[in-house]
């Protein structure tokens, strides 16, 4: 974030106050290199997400490493060879390819056609249309699926309408149809990745063709495309990323499919009895090795090609005139924001307020029992939704307090712990969270001296809400991260100068100036706590359930109206909440400086 000219003046007027009030010495020594906080905070985040990790690489290597009666530590690949030989596992493995490839390509032209038509082009009302992908975005995927199994059934809502024929309907859940799906789930990390290419393509290389001769058409395909192929190999590498580690996909459309797909078969393993944790492992690692290869790819990509778009001789570019075409693109953009939300969205809403599916849109099948079943505290649902609300808070405070410690300590540490543990925070954004789930469960169910543990209890409340601040813990480390690195020492070392102390200096320097960093990063998780559906459903504590689970659960046993209610109210609740969250920080931080400056 930048720092305006009214924080920097009151950062000054923290700095002066915080040197004032201090009681240490002028002559303040340098703080050391190495302290026991520092140690139990890299401890920490090794505990939340590095070892975890590292136990379910060794349960596919090890397989009798947890073996309750004999327990051995004596390498084996055994169970990579049974799921070899699997013939489940291996179609599980060519569907998981197969699914995230072909979405891959068509989320990548979806968005790029997305974000070419918003940025480039004279369509009316292109900022309301550029907030489609981060509603889309924001929005869980395995919701979006199961307003899909609503819609598309043979006894759906598009069918009792004759939009779609019954025969169509059954073909629809097969790879074609969940290619579809995926393509506009997906779409939003292509229009974010290649959107942000086309936004630093100035005008400069099309004015300098053009003038050569070059038709428009010539400059796009000889000029900005291989500028933006960057930009575009990147997306289809995140998409495919995206698309393996999906469990939301795999544990409802696509089992309705009979699609078998590797994450739900790692679930199916470590949640069936007997719970097979060496084949658990094995999938694991086979789903691990699937996504580092993609992310070692983009890194490669990365430093290979990365063209410097952006220079002193950039000129805004242009929108194009697209005459006559100009309503027909509209209109695309239009059924693509009507097909990725509009229609789910209704699809959910309709369910939640009617009795039955087949009895369709007839006026006496609306009911409001299920919204007052979802939000009555009695009920399951009603007692999930605000489990879940309960857990998303306090994970949020727990995530963000942790990257800010985390962060403050890498600013000031050796130069190889900061890298080391930004590509920690860089892969675990790109694992799996069924993947995290399942080492949570060998770290504190099976592992000596954690399994006897009172804290956190294995199958209470307490694990669920720290696998959740561990899955959110890379994504607020890389926001609050980001915002501290772009503070200017100064502020800190003429605070540190005088003897203030560390904590002193993030409370009254750091945290002010970063304080919209921090409520991104909070509403970040909350919202992703919410609706985090693989680690609920591993992690699932014996009492205390959310609201994941059981929106699955009642899918899955012909409770879809009372699931559909549920679910509506948790996207209601939630973006109400953060919304009127990040319209209060909006309005406080700026005066909070001011104030906080003030008072010092």
């Amino acid at each position: 974030m930048s720092v305006s000219g009214t924080h920097r003046d009151g950062a000054a007027a923290i700095a002066r106050g915080a040197v004032a009030s201090t009681r240490y010495p002028a002559a303040a020594r340098k703080p050391a290199r190495f302290s026991l906080a520092a140690a139990l905070i890299y401890a920490a985040f090794a505990l939340l997400i590095a070892v975890p990790l590292l136990l379910v690489l060794a349960q596919a290597v090890v397989p009798g490493l947890f073996d309750v009666t004999a327990p051995s530590l004596a390498p084996s690949l055994q169970p990579l060879l049974r799921a070899f030989s699997s013939s489940t596992i291996l179609v599980s493995v060519l569907h998981s390819l197969e699914l995230a490839a072909m979405a891959a390509a068509s989320a990548t032209a979806l968005g790029a056609g997305f974000a070419f038509l918003v940025q480039r082009c004279d369509l009316p009302g292109r900022r309301v249309l550029a907030a489609l992908p981060w509603l889309v975005f924001l929005t869980p995927s395995y919701l979006k699926a199961l307003a899909w199994v609503l819609l598309m059934s043979p006894g759906g809502y598009l069918t009792q309408l004759g939009v779609i024929s019954s025969g169509f309907a059954h073909g629809f859940f097969s790879l074609p149809g969940l290619i579809f799906v995926q393509t506009l789930n997906l779409f939003p990390l292509a229009a974010f990745v290649i959107g942000s290419a086309l936004a630093g393509l100035g005008s400069e290389y099309e004015d300098a063709a053009r003038l050569a001769g070059a038709r428009p058409r010539t400059v796009w395909l000889r000029i900005n495309l291989p500028l933006l192929a960057p930009a575009i190999a990147l997306s289809l590498i995140a998409i495919f990323a995206e698309g393996l580690s999906d469990f939301g996909m795999a544990a409802t459309i696509a089992r309705n499919a009979r699609f078998d797909l590797l994450t739900y078969g790692i679930y199916a393993a470590a949640s069936d009895y007997p719970v097979d944790f060496p084949l658990a492992g094995a999938q694991a690692l086979i789903l691990l090795c699937l996504v580092v290869a993609v992310v070692l790819a983009d890194r490669m990509l990365r430093r290979q090609t990365d063209p410097k778009l952006i220079s002193g001789r950039s000129r805004p570019a242009r929108r194009t005139r697209l005459g006559l075409w100009r309503l027909p693109a509209t209109a695309a953009l239009i059924l693509v924001a009507i097909l990725a939300l509009g229609l789910p969205l209704a699809g959910i809403a309709v369910r939640a307020v009617t009795r039955t599916l087949g009895a369709g849109l007839s006026a006496e099948n609306f009911t409001a029992a299920q919204l007052a079943a979802a939000l009555s505290p009695e009920t399951l649902a009603g007692s999930a939704f605000a489990h879940s609300l309960f857990y998303a808070v306090i994970a949020a405070f727990l995530a963000c307090a942790a990257a800010i410690l985390l962060s403050a300590e890498l600013d000031r540490a050796k130069r190889v712990m900061k890298p080391l543990i930004l590509a920690i925070s860089l892969g675990a954004v790109a694992i799996p969270g069924v993947v995290l789930g399942f080492g949570y469960i060998l770290l504190w169910n099976r592992l000596p001296g954690f399994r006897d543990a009172p804290f956190p209890d294995y199958g209470s409340p307490s694990l669920l809400v720290m696998g959740y601040a561990a899955a959110a813990l890379p994504y607020c480390l890389i926001i609050i991260l980001a915002a501290i690195g772009q503070l200017a020492p100064s502020l800190g070392d003429a605070a540190r100068l005088q003897g203030a102390e560390s904590f002193r200096r993030l409370v009254r320097i750091t945290l002010p100036l970063i304080f919209l960093s921090i409520v991104t990063a909070f509403l970040l998780t909350f919202i992703r706590t919410v609706f985090e559906l693989p680690i609920s459903q591993l992690l699932i504590p014996t009492s205390g359930t959310p609201a994941p689970p059981v929106v699955i659960r009642l899918f899955n046993h012909d409770g879809d109206g009372l699931a559909s209610a549920l679910s509506l109210v948790s996207m209601l609740a939630t973006g109400g909440a953060a919304g009127a969250i990040w319209a209060m920080a909006k309005r406080i931080a700026p005066r909070r400086v001011s104030a906080t400056g003030a008072d010092a």
